[in-house]
């Protein structure tokens, strides 16, 4: 089969590889139909989480997938998978009987990393679907609604995390939340914020994705060319928002995010930042800004097929860019210079 092969740190090729026909018992081979762009994959590609993800090269990336099931393991096989099931994913797959597992905290599993013990993050450090065939565990994928065509299917990993993103801030019908950064898990977060009743949603940002936010129902905070922290005051009659998603990813972001909650305010965070950021405590402790780190999407997915098969929340303006796999320097390069709107970015791995 094809696949993206990464060598090294920004060095990658389109290869044939062998299929991954070997399954243990609770697997599934999966041709694969779309595989997005994450935000994550060009600092994996890039190398910045050097023996992490990756743990070695060479390497097949990619999670954001979907596909039609051709082949089942044997236990796989008694839970009632079959081939021609039309399935989605998310990259975790937890050991399922460490403490953490057993909580439903697999995000959290603590045999991370150990694959001889069962645990799995595909496109990670896992072999991923940036291939026409993927091989991946039951336990990481979703049956796709009949009204849901397979490529709009695959967003619902990225979408599933926004939403676990927006839960975590414990935000209420009514309220309204502040979402720092107009990235795919930006824009995401804000519909499903919608999606969950949110009186307002302001959100930060700037250019083009700023003003797709603001199509979309938000109310727009240009970060280039104002103080977010002052506008939100002034939009919120200097209360501040008693709900924020901190979807950017930077220093200055993290530090906006703590000086425009409300007293009593929750900052849900699922930015990677790469250095520690210098964060306000004096403000943090005296007015009880709760801080909450998220990571990756734990018993989201079926919430987040719901709202799409349902139509409470839209992700087709968000979805700009299909390419074959062949085109994926292409892909990438339009993916991370925005280029022409870019937002979801789809590879398109067999013809």
């Amino acid at each position: 089969m094809k696949a993206l092969v990464l060598k090294a740190p920004n060095e990658f090729e389109i290869e044939e590889v062998p299929v991954p026909e070997k399954l243990e018992t609770e697997e599934v081979l999966c041709r694969v139909d779309t595989t997005f762009i994450c935000g994550t994959d060009p600092h994996i590609i890039a190398g910045d989480f050097p023996g992490f993800w990756p743990k070695s090269y060479p390497f097949v990336p990619g999670h954001e997938w979907s596909g039609v099931v051709v082949k089942t393991g044997e236990r796989a096989s008694s839970l009632g998978w079959k081939e021609g099931d039309r399935v989605c994913a998310i990259s975790h797959c937890g050991c399922g009987v460490c403490r953490n597992c057993m909580k439903g905290r697999y995000n959290l599993c603590l045999n991370y990393g150990h694959d001889e013990r069962g645990h799995r993050q595909y496109g990670h450090y896992t072999p991923g679907a940036y291939a026409e065939y993927m091989r991946i565990s039951i336990k990481s994928i979703y049956k796709i609604p009949g009204n849901m065509d397979l490529e709009y299917s695959a967003c619902v990993d990225p979408l599933s995390i926004a939403l676990y993103t927006v839960k975590r801030t414990r935000l209420e019908p009514g309220e309204t939340i502040l979402i720092i950064g107009t990235g795919p898990q930006g824009l995401m977060a804000q519909l499903c914020a919608l999606a969950m009743g949110a009186g307002r949603v302001l959100v930060a940002g700037s250019g083009e994705r700023l003003a797709r936010a603001v199509e979309l129902g938000a109310e727009g905070i240009d970060y280039r060319s104002e103080d977010v922290v002052e506008r939100v005051k002034e939009l919120t009659e200097n209360y501040g928002v008693p709900r924020v998603c901190e979807c950017a990813g930077t220093a200055l972001s993290i530090k906006q995010a703590c000086l425009a909650a409300a007293r009593g305010g929750v900052v849900s965070v699922i930015g990677i930042h790469h250095e520690d950021p210098t964060l306000p405590m004096k403000r943090i402790v005296l007015d009880e800004v709760e801080i909450i780190g998220d990571r990756a999407n734990p018993n989201t997915a079926e919430e987040a097929l719901s709202l799409l098969a349902n139509d409470r929340i839209d992700l087709r303006p968000l979805m700009t860019h299909r390419f074959p796999l062949d085109d994926f320097a292409t892909a990438l390069d339009t993916f991370n210079q925005r280029k022409e709107g870019a937002i979801k970015v789809a590879i398109k791995p067999n013809p």
